[in-house]
């Protein structure tokens, strides 16, 4: 049909423009805050590449959904304001026969958006987690960079090397400082090397230097110099990876179905019944009123976006916090949602006849029943 094939072929492109947009955006907010994590220690600059990717991977559900709700609201708006849908109507097709076709449109996007929330979100959410915090409980050796003042894990000393040869493990001009109870010692060295023990213990060996021992604000420090002056470096107490119910897969959640995880499993179905409800209330949504400003609806849009997602986490947090029950939570929001998308489209497509009036046709058909 004519209809369907103009209306997919338009939804295809419009969906595809728009998910690139949002893409974008999220695309350079994330490598701002990846590479400004990098900069400030807190990151390996080495996996901001892997750290971008599994953040998109991570915001991609929400992408898709938000995509397919700005596109059908785009392309419908786009039809009422060049008189299009006049045109559709007038050959006999209804909203509700429009509601038809954007729902197989739909089908495919929230199968995809399904297995992104329900197994590849949570698995990217685990990998991110993993790689930041393995990188927070590196030991000393590897918080060494050229250039750059490093805390040492226990926060009592200081280092800094101007370079390091990766081939020869070789470091020229040292400088580390060791904040003691008493007494502050700053050593000083124009070379040295790590040094790997029988037993697993690291140490740091100054090769020429001059070694200054003293207390700050007094003038009796001590200068040595030394030919040679071995640094034990502490070795990082490792902490076990902590996995949030975000980043556990979906089978572990069904294992221990507690509160917390109940919640999570909501959250992660919620996403394509979201989808499936913004697909119905964009066709009311999109009718568009010569008097009303061209971008009332998707401002409209917006407010409705923001004010159902946080719904649906309200709804997690109240099975979380057991006020609700998930055999009840996880289908009410929609349903409800769905419900008065339906009954827009119903006005809408009705619009002519008041509420009044379809009371009287009510009262009198029963009339007539009753007769």
């Amino acid at each position: 049909m004519i209809f369907k094939r103009a209306l997919r072929q338009e939804l295809n492109f419009t969906t595809g423009v728009v998910f690139m947009v949002l893409v974008t955006l999220v695309l350079t907010n994330l490598m701002i805050r990846v590479l400004g994590n990098a900069a400030s220690g807190t990151a390996n600059p080495k996996d901001a590449l892997v750290l971008i990717g599994l953040g998109m991977i991570n915001y991609l559900p929400i992408l898709l959904t938000a995509s397919l709700f700005v596109s059908i609201l785009m392309v419908l708006t786009r039809w009422y304001k060049d008189s299009e849908m006049v045109i559709w109507q007038s050959a006999g097709i209804s909203l509700f026969k429009i509601l038809r076709p954007i729902l197989n449109f739909t089908i495919p996007l929230a199968v995809a958006i399904a297995a992104l929330s329900i197994f590849v979100s949570p698995w990217a959410s685990e990998q991110s987690a993993t790689i930041k915090q393995r990188f927070q409980q590196r030991d000393d050796i590897s918080m060494l960079a050229p250039g750059q003042f490093r805390e040492s894990s226990g926060n009592n000393r200081v280092f800094f090397i101007e370079s390091m040869n990766s081939e020869t493990n070789v470091i020229k001009n040292i400088f580390v400082t060791d904040f003691g109870k008493d007494r502050q010692l700053v050593a000083v060295a124009k070379e040295g090397f790590i040094q790997n023990k029988a037993d697993g213990e690291k140490q740091l060996i100054l090769e020429t230097g001059r070694r200054y021992e003293g207390t700050p604000g007094n003038t009796d420090f001590r200068i040595t110099e030394f030919e040679k002056y071995t640094v034990k470096l502490e070795d990082k107490v490792v902490d076990p990876i902590i996995n949030g119910p975000r980043t556990l897969p979906i089978w572990i959640l069904l294992q221990d179905l507690n509160l917390t995880h109940l919640g999570e499993i909501l959250w992660r179905v919620g996403l394509p019944l979201m989808a499936f409800v913004f697909a119905i209330i964009a066709i009311p949504l999109s009718y568009m009123d010569p008097r009303r400003g061209r971008y009332t609806a998707l401002i409209m849009a917006v407010l409705i976006y923001f004010t159902y997602s946080n719904l649906l986490k309200l709804m997690q947090a109240w099975v979380g916090t057991g006020k609700i029950s998930f055999s009840i939570a996880w289908w009410l929001l929609h349903v409800l949602a769905a419900l008065i998308g339906i009954a827009l489209i119903f006005y809408r497509q009705n619009r002519s006849i008041t509420l009044y009036g379809r009371y009287q046709r009510w009262t009198q058909k029963k009339t007539r029943g009753a007769a």
